[in-house]
């Protein structure tokens, strides 16, 4: 009878596996090369000496680097962008870095609200696989990234992150198998974003 049961159990993993490999979503292996990007790029501004970065904020979701925060000159800007672009797991860089003083309290809480009103609407959707999505607000602008399983899926999570109160756009950086990306040369890009950043000032 042990021995049935065990069979079973085995079958019934095999099976789940199977099922979970058919379905897509973000891979572990892609996770990781997220991670470990994110703390390239944090630990490179951090040592970037002569631009004022600290106010940056770093997100990589699919390759996708999401640059928010505030810094107090454009040079300093460009060249987290600049930065961004030498990560070699990085694919694409969206740079919505504000110009000027830190967010106050009231628009932090605010946004953090945003984000968690945008999270419920996603996971309460069974059309939506929520758990692939990341979801970032600054400003009352929403960003949508991750890994969607069809351009109509990330069309539904953008339309619910719209019907959030105090919402005043939502970006959607989301990578669907049904869309060819249309991404830059990342050697063009990186040449250009720090050229464009230059030297800092003294």
């Amino acid at each position: 009878m042990t021995s049935i049961r065990i069979v079973l159990l085995v079958l019934a993993t095999v099976a789940l596996t199977s099922c979970a490999a058919l379905q897509p979503g973000r891979s572990v292996g892609r996770q990781v090369d997220d991670f470990n990007a994110s703390v390239s790029l944090k630990s490179a501004m951090l040592r970037a000496e002569g631009y004022a970065l600290n106010g940056v904020d770093v997100e990589i979701t699919e390759g996708v680097a999401l640059l928010t925060g505030h810094a107090p000159r454009a040079e300093d800007r460009i060249y987290a962008e600049c930065l961004a672009w030498s990560v070699q797991s990085v694919r694409s860089v969206s740079n919505q870095i504000e110009l000027g003083g830190r967010r106050g309290i009231a628009n932090a809480t605010r946004d953090s609200w945003i984000t968690q009103q945008v999270r419920s609407r996603l996971a309460s959707d069974s059309a939506i696989r929520s758990l692939n999505f990341n979801i970032e607000t600054h400003s009352g602008v929403v960003y949508l990234l991750g890994f969607a399983r069809s351009s109509q899926e990330s069309e539904r999570a953008a339309a619910h992150a719209a019907l959030v109160e105090g919402v005043e756009r939502v970006v959607v950086l989301t990578r669907a198998p049904d869309v060819a990306p249309d991404l830059p040369a990342r050697g063009a890009q990186q040449a250009q974003a720090c050229d464009l950043a230059g030297e800092p000032d003294a």
